[in-house]
């Protein structure tokens, strides 16, 4: 799934690569030509660390996306070495749906995206959610995103794992998401002392004490230099 640094689009390029994506998606899967734009997640500014974990996933908590988001893309910021210097990783999007329960949220994958090389850049990226496996639509009102520090397979087994490629801080940065009225700069963390996860569709993810397939690290949430961005398409 590896795809070259270069496929990486700058910041700079990043509108009229979301509306040449929106626009098309929105004609071949809906016959209409008219959308509504879609971003969720945080700010794509400098924070102070990176993580120095391997192969660990990372789920926005701070609000959902709107039923019917086509997403389309993943924006990200990476503009510091991580530990030793290194100065790539890897990203593979991920969707989940998420299910409150009286204790614990739970958060199942349910789409896997095309992996990419990623490189040091001062400059936001883009790379895009090419769908390899499962839904890249937001189908009910409990849809999020994340993405692992991994290239996998369509099994979502890692072939290659990396230290974090993506700006973050923790605790967690207050204020509202990029999504607006209701929504956080909240992530959640899978915790580096189990197995570098396999993200097949249908695995779990949940608070200490939760019974999935993979727990979170302990709060305090983080937060991550990341965003979705998709489209609704008009009806």
């Amino acid at each position: 799934m590896s795809v070259n640094l270069r496929a990486a689009i700058a910041l700079g390029c990043m509108t009229g690569f979301s509306l040449t994506v929106f626009g098309s998606r929105a004609i071949a899967g809906d016959n209409t030509t008219t959308y509504t734009p879609v971003a969720e997640g945080s700010t794509l500014t400098h924070r102070p660390e990176i993580d120095s974990w391997y192969g660990q996933v990372y789920i926005y908590v701070g609000g959902s996306l709107p039923v019917g988001t086509n997403v389309n893309g993943f924006q990200y910021l990476f503009d510091m070495a991580q530990q030793g210097g290194t100065t790539t990783g890897y990203i593979t999007p991920l969707l989940f749906e998420f299910k409150p329960g009286e204790a614990y949220t739970i958060f199942t994958v349910v789409g896997i995206g095309e992996g990419f090389d990623v490189a040091l850049n001062s400059l936001a990226q883009s790379i895009p959610f090419n769908k390899v496996e499962g839904t890249s639509v937001a189908t009910g009102p409990n849809f999020t995103f994340g993405f692992i520090n991994a290239l996998v397979d369509s099994n979502g087994a890692p072939t290659a794992t990396s230290l974090g490629a993506v700006d973050m801080v923790s605790p967690a940065n207050g204020g509202e998401g990029v999504g607006g009225a209701r929504t956080t700069n909240d992530w959640a963390a899978s915790d580096s002392q189990s197995p570098t996860p396999v993200v097949a569709l249908g695995t779990t993810f949940g608070a200490p004490g939760a019974n999935t397939d993979y727990i979170f690290f302990a709060p305090p949430y983080r937060t991550y230099s990341a965003r979705a961005i998709g489209a609704v398409p008009a009806q």
